[in-house]
């Protein structure tokens, strides 16, 4: 017993500090706000992926990954819809504010029970139907008042993101012996490639080819890393709402350091959506509810 609670504490240790990591996007996006999309995309994607390509090798060594290194028949698709949503998700933190696109990344695990329905005929509960209507009112909240506030680009690029990640999580499911590891360093490669070609080609200091290295080390590959071990050792749901803290952190670092104020009405639409979710994923985690797939998937953007 003293064992597991020690398994469980190193857990929750684990998604924790990769949460925080993950949170800090916003915080390094605007870090290099100077530099167009493309040149960010381009660093950040670039030196994430040959990082993750490093403990996707050593885990290769370890036997881990198999003879095609975890790659199956859906692994180009997902590789590409990773892609998407590395991109899409870079492009909309430098778009609009790190509160839209925290919440409506928060929708994630509604979005993966629709798409999971509809591919994999899996049954959603009626809590998660009730929980994604709520939902659905605090991102309708949020995106009426993005309309001609110069937002709505960033918003729309934020429903992308969570789209292609929820399908990522749908697809995972069906063909679970992929490697994610594998899938992120290709994914993100191939973003890098797409945000050279977008790239402006601007001279680069040393001090922004720092921040886009721990933007990259940090964000695509340790809090990856992380949370993948945390993630052995705690319930999936459990993992889940911790990793939610997410979306309150990530505004947070970016309003203490930039002053980054997300606006009234993000607030409550943000509070709907958070609400809807915490108010799904609890039930399972305390027992009191079937367990049901709701995950913010260990992926990185």
């Amino acid at each position: 017993m003293r064992a597991e609670r020690a398994a469980r504490r190193k857990g929750l240790t684990l998604v924790l500090a990769a949460t925080v990591l993950w949170s800090l996007a916003g915080y390094f996006a605007r870090l290099v706000g100077h530099l167009d999309v493309g040149t960010v995309l381009f660093g950040r994607a670039a030196f994430g992926g040959l990082c993750i390509a490093a403990w996707a090798a050593l885990e290769y060594r370890r036997g881990v990954l198999g003879p095609r290194f975890g790659f199956g028949p859906l692994s180009p698709l997902t590789v590409l819809l990773s892609a998407t949503a590395i991109s899409s998700y870079l492009a909309a933190v430098m778009t609009t504010t790190v509160a839209d696109v925290m919440v409506i990344y928060a929708t994630l695990p509604f979005v993966a029970a629709g798409l999971s329905f509809v591919i994999n005929k899996e049954r959603v509960s009626r809590r998660t139907l009730v929980s994604a209507s709520v939902a659905t009112v605090g991102v309708v909240i949020m995106v009426a008042t993005g309309l001609g506030a110069g937002r709505l680009l960033g918003q729309a690029l934020s429903m992308l993101m969570t789209v292609s990640f929820a399908l990522m999580v749908v697809l995972q499911r069906r063909e679970p012996g992929m490697s994610m590891s594998s899938i992120n360093a290709a994914a993100a490669f191939l973003a890098a490639i797409f945000g050279y070609t977008m790239s402006a080609h601007p001279a680069i200091d040393l001090h922004d080819l720092v921040i886009l290295f721990l933007f990259g080390l940090t964000t695509v590959c340790v809090a990856f890393i992380m949370f993948m071990e945390g993630a052995k050792f705690v319930p999936s749901a459990e993992a889940g709402l911790v990793s939610m803290l997410d979306v309150a952190l990530g505004p947070l670092w970016v309003f203490l350091a930039f002053g980054e104020n997300p606006g009234r009405w993000t607030l409550i639409g943000g509070a709907f959506v958070i609400g809807a979710v915490v108010w799904r994923v609890v039930p399972e985690i305390v027992g009191s509810a079937p367990a049901e797939e709701v995950t913010s998937a260990p992926l990185t953007l």
